[in-house]
């Protein structure tokens, strides 16, 4: 192998590290929070599981390629908490730029930055079976972590006002895309709805964009 090339890779692995110290939720959960590695980890376990047991028609090698890259920008970023972009002190079209500047200043002078960019870009732009698959358990790996941890766990109300919503337009989106899916989704759903209602937060069957 060439010297430059080790370089590059010693290089990136570098620059991605902050990923395993980034964490999520920072304005919205009290307590324990995790890391984008951590998540990163859990969604390309999520794919591997998921996609072979309910016999989902993907190229597995790339789903878990693109779970690991999906949030690369975020090791420069930071994470964007669901609550600023409900209270709208984050604009996605603000994010979305902010992302795109951060991977390429983490890959356009390494050697093989070019592969990792179109990967990351792949997931952004939706363009695949693969990418539409990885985005779908990104975002049953969130409402699995509420659950998880508990509606109490979370602080805001307008963040449990609009989460009990959103998860509904969500759970919708992923099962018209994955109708494999939709038993897991199920059973996600009435536990977050069982929590959501003894929370005193009115679950509501409303069809909007997932945004």
């Amino acid at each position: 192998m060439k010297k430059q090339k080790v370089t590059d890779i010693l290089e990136f692995l570098k620059r991605s590290k902050n990923l395993q110290s980034v964490k999520r939720y920072g304005e919205s959960m009290r307590g324990e929070q995790n890391t984008v590695a951590e998540h990163s980890w859990r969604l390309a376990l999520m794919a591997m599981v998921i996609g072979v047991e309910c016999k989902v028609a993907v190229d597995m090698n790339r789903v878990l390629t693109l779970a690991l890259i999906h949030d690369l920008a975020e090791a420069t970023t930071g994470d964007t908490d669901a609550y600023a972009k409900i209270t709208g002190r984050k604009r996605q079209e603000e994010k979305a730029v902010e992302e795109e500047t951060a991977v390429r200043d983490m890959t356009d002078d390494l050697s093989f930055g070019d592969w990792i960019y179109e990967l990351w870009q792949e997931y952004e732009d939706q363009t695949t079976t693969e990418a539409k698959f990885v985005k779908a358990l990104d975002r049953i790996e969130g409402y699995l972590h509420i659950a998880e941890s508990g509606v109490e766990a979370y602080v805001p109300n307008e963040f449990h006002a609009d989460y009990a919503t959103q998860a509904v337009a969500a759970f919708d989106e992923v099962t018209g895309n994955f109708p494999g899916l939709t038993d897991l989704l199920d059973a996600i759903k009435a536990d977050l709805q069982s929590q959501f209602e003894k929370a005193g937060v009115k679950w509501v069957e409303e069809k909007i964009s997932a945004g």
